[in-house]
């Protein structure tokens, strides 16, 4: 349940959101400043987003809204399919770390308590995405689990530390989990990080994030969103 505290502190977000409805990333991208960003490469959509909303892009294992233990994140949605257009990122995985963890006082519980979803439309053109600049702001929705949903936040991420303590960090899968997936993320497969050996030792492996599966934001989140602009659904 969502509280009247967590509300009243959205609320500005929600305002901002729903001025923009409609609106593409480049008419957003010229309201906040060209000084912002100085083209729309990988990822940009979703920093275009912070900044509207007056977010600074930090890689703190903190929520956005660290004081309420709000997240803030963007969903690109595909409009010919109005399904997820790709995983969403929740946090980086710190090996290490979440070897030594507990559920009860896990990192990742800040980012997947309350997540305030920001969705903005894709088309495609020719059969291929059209570029970040054309995507369009659809809509907002505060994404509040429930328990049955915490606990299979939970299993998921249990199943992953169970593969880590065991020194089996690098034969993790995206195909992993049922809401939340260990994605591979780094800049090449050179690029390594610490994880435990399973022997009381570290062993190197590539770098991995958490993230919410496409399963998730199509299932709890797409479906809730009041869509104005028309789709064309498969």
């Amino acid at each position: 349940m969502l509280s009247s505290r967590k509300l009243k502190a959205l609320q500005p977000y929600i305002d901002i959101i729903e001025k923009h409805k409609g609106k593409s990333l480049s008419e957003v991208f010229q309201e906040i400043g060209r000084n912002k960003h100085s083209h729309f490469k990988k990822g940009a959509g979703g920093l275009i987003i912070e900044n509207l909303l007056g977010l600074s892009n930090n890689s703190s294992p903190k929520a956005d809204l660290e004081w309420l233990r709000i997240e803030i994140k963007v969903l690109p949605v595909q409009l010919d399919k109005f399904k997820a257009k790709e995983p969403t990122q929740i946090k980086t995985i710190n090996y290490v770390r979440l070897a030594a963890e507990k559920w009860e006082n896990a990192e990742i519980r800040e980012k997947i308590e309350t997540i305030f979803w920001v969705a903005y439309g894709v088309n495609k053109q020719n059969g291929e995405f059209v570029s970040q600049d054309k995507y369009i702001i659809l809509d907002w929705f505060i994404d509040v689990p429930n328990e049955g949903t915490q606990k299979v936040f939970q299993k998921d991420w249990e199943d992953i530390q169970r593969y880590v303590i065991k020194g089996y960090a690098d034969r993790l899968s995206c195909s992993m989990g049922i809401y939340i997936e260990p994605k591979t993320k780094g800049k090449n497969r050179l690029d390594l990080t610490d994880a435990p050996d399973g022997k009381g030792g570290l062993i190197k492996v590539k770098r991995r994030a958490f993230y919410f599966k496409k399963k998730y934001t199509n299932e709890k989140i797409i479906k809730e969103l009041d869509v104005k602009i028309p789709c064309k659904r498969n």
